[in-house]
């Protein structure tokens, strides 16, 4: 049940198919909660204002360090000499 103010509201969720049933079991055991923390989550994520949170210094931020930024120097010794 889900509370909304003072009133409780229950989700009945047998008109799911079974797909998206173990579908939301899996997703929320892999989250380590339950089915009612996970559909509230997934509700969460959709109606929750949307902002620029995907900026591209919040992107670049977010990548992994793999490594220095000379490992990514471009390697410039295979190149033919052209005749123009």
């Amino acid at each position: 049940m889900i509370q909304v103010g003072s009133t409780l509201t229950s989700i009945n969720l047998d008109n799911l198919s079974e797909d998206n049933r173990d579908r939301l079991q899996q997703r929320a055991a892999i989250h380590g909660r339950s089915l009612e923390s996970e559909l509230d989550s997934i509700l969460t994520s959709v109606f929750e204002p949307k902002t620029a949170e995907n900026s591209l210094k919040e992107l670049l931020l977010a990548m992994l360090d793999v490594g220095e930024d000379e490992d990514f120097n471009r390697v410039r010794d295979n190149a033919r000499e052209i005749s123009l």
